[in-house]
């Protein structure tokens, strides 16, 4: 199984290497994501369903409904599953959750915890594991199918910041923003910190709560 590495230092890298995995997805391919509470799982498939075009504010990690499922262009489907609660010993426990429809061939199946289910599947699948290198940065380990290697982008231990990338708008100001600007995909350094200012100050909504599990949230 092909092996990349990625260190993160920042948000903006991991936005990077997100969009450059989308570019590698196709429907009928599953992702198991591994790493400790916190690592930032979620994050990376919020920005990878962003990369694939789905709006980031209604991507949440689905810990009591187990999965969530998003539309993607031309009929295709988005599936997002957090397997926290699964206890990952019995064939029955994908089976009551609709597994065979979940990851259908017009689904890109992201899974959260994916270690805890990873014995119960025995289809080819990539593995992206997330290691907490400090308050800041990220190690990716990404294991791909042999199969995938002829679409497989340079991931590469340092994502540069034009590589495969497109001309974008700003989501906070709307401006057109370049593959090489500084702050891809912001159009300034002060835009990118008004964007996490939102985060942290609730204009981003959560509809229930947070409990223990939502902290895998964070980046």
């Amino acid at each position: 199984m092909p092996r990349s590495e990625a260190l993160c230092t920042n948000l903006a890298d991991t936005a990077t290497l997100s969009r450059r995995l989308a570019d590698l997805l196709r429907p009928g391919d599953l992702v198991l994501l591994d790493g400790p509470l916190g690592a930032g799982k979620t994050t990376l498939i919020r920005l990878l369903a962003e990369a694939l075009g789905v709006d980031p504010r209604v991507v949440a990690s689905p810990t009591f409904v187990i999965a969530h499922e998003h539309p993607l262009p031309a009929g295709t489907r988005l599936v997002h599953i957090d397997a926290y609660r699964l206890g990952g010993h019995e064939p029955e426990e994908l089976e009551l959750l609709g597994w065979d429809h979940l990851t259908g061939p017009d689904a890109i199946v992201l899974v959260e915890w994916g270690e805890r289910i990873a014995g119960l599947i025995t289809r080819e699948h990539a593995t992206i594991t997330i290691e907490h290198v400090d308050e800041h940065s990220r190690r990716f380990t990404i294991d791909l199918p042999e199969d995938w290697a002829s679409r497989r982008p340079a991931i590469g231990a340092a994502p540069p910041a034009a590589a495969g990338l497109r001309p974008t708008l700003c989501p906070v100001t709307g401006q057109p923003v370049s593959p090489d600007a500084p702050h891809y995909p912001f159009s300034s350094e002060r835009a990118k910190w008004a964007d996490l200012y939102r985060w942290f100050s609730e204009s981003y909504v959560v509809g229930r709560p947070i409990e223990e599990a939502d902290l895998d949230q964070g980046q």
